[in-house]
């Protein structure tokens, strides 16, 4: 069992595919249901089985609620896949702190609480946490300061869960 944050495009859906592909019940979460829904249909016509859970990677409370969803509906969770993400492009000096906000709330606060949330079903399954990440949490990118900093902060995170979570038998990779 499967959920998978930002499944509507991109990554998500590949991830998402590919998971059904492999035997796995997928939760495709996401804030656009229409595009869950063609998802959730391309699946289930390939033989698979997945569910639509609509979310928004910034909301607490939604993020909770897509986990239980999951584990309703499944009784558990195997696999967090932490996709859900936005960029921005902006100088500082002409960057809206919101946007860098919106940014750090999506790309690295989802992730934590979506984990948080999902971790009791992880460990008793010996479950795997994904992180999607990028070239900018290794290096700085000039016009994406938000950006680089987001996924600098959910690499560092991720790596010290992956400690905490050794003796646990929980994957963690980003």
């Amino acid at each position: 069992v499967a959920l998978v944050t930002g499944a509507s495009s991109g990554l998500g859906v590949r991830f998402a595919k590919t998971l059904a592909a492999c035997g796995a019940k997928v939760g495709l979460a996401a804030r656009r249901t229409d595009r869950l829904e063609a998802v959730a249909e391309e699946i289930r016509a390939a033989g698979g089985e997945a569910i639509c859970i609509s979310m928004d990677a910034t909301d607490a409370d939604q993020l909770f609620a897509a986990v239980d969803t999951l584990e309703k509906a499944y009784g558990t969770v195997d696999i967090l896949i932490n996709n859900a993400g936005i960029s921005m492009r902006a100088i500082l000096k002409e960057a809206n702190i919101e946007v860098i906000k919106k940014v750090m709330d999506i790309n690295f606060f989802g992730a934590v609480y979506c984990t948080k949330y999902a971790l009791d079903s992880l460990i008793e399954r010996k479950g795997t946490i994904v992180g999607v990440s990028s070239i900018a949490g290794y290096r700085g990118l000039p016009g994406r300061s938000a950006y680089s900093a987001s996924k600098y902060a959910l690499q560092g995170w991720l790596e010290a869960i992956k400690t905490e979570l050794l003796t646990s038998g929980v994957h963690v990779m980003w």
